[in-house]
């Protein structure tokens, strides 16, 4: 390849990459912050239902044995 090739392929590069990396920090950002809060809502129900249940559990426990 010649030399105008190359300083093609490097002006191609650097122009593209400039242009996907506008806005990028904070879209991934939002992207980490928006799945955090969606598993938080789906398995942060089931750890507080599991929370309820051991609860009840151990309430029915103390009740048995204050009979």
């Amino acid at each position: 390849m010649n030399l105008t090739r190359y300083v093609l392929l490097a002006v191609l590069a650097l122009g593209s990459s400039s242009a996907l990396a506008e806005g990028g920090a904070e879209r991934s950002r939002q992207f980490w912050e928006a799945f955090r809060e969606d598993q938080q809502r789906l398995h942060g129900q089931a750890d507080q239902a599991l929370a309820e249940r051991q609860r009840k559990a151990q309430e029915d426990t103390e009740k048995l044995a204050k009979d």
